[in-house]
């Protein structure tokens, strides 16, 4: 029985630990329902309920996962799939790498033949 006091202790001192560095990384705006500096004042006087007060009331909440699209060759069978799809721009205006990038590609150039 003993075992059990132990682990719950040990949840306690966890929990308030997470709970209390939590709240003291939260931007003050960001906590909900009090201001921050009564969500740590609570953490650190009411040790077991407190912990849990932020988590539930407290804490701020994490912003909706956003909906990806599945790829086209997921959507598509690969029989039915045009070849004109994959040359089209994917909206980003940057390289993805060097060997993509025209300018880099012709400094690179100038520098292994300075003659030409």
């Amino acid at each position: 029985m003993g075992w059990l006091a132990g682990l719950i202790t040990l949840f306690s001192i966890v929990l308030w630990v997470y709970a209390f560095f939590d709240a003291l990384t939260t931007p003050a705006g960001e906590a909900r329902n009090l201001p921050k500096i009564l969500w740590l004042i609570i953490i650190v006087l009411f040790t077991p309920v407190g912990p849990l007060l932020w988590l539930f009331l407290g804490r701020p909440r994490s912003p909706a996962p956003e909906k990806h699209t599945a790829p086209l060759a997921q959507e598509t069978p690969i029989d039915q799939l045009d070849p004109a799809d994959f040359e089209k721009s994917s909206g980003n205006s940057r390289p993805l790498g060097p060997d993509d990038d025209p300018e880099f590609l012709r400094r690179l150039n100038k520098r292994i033949n300075p003659e030409d």
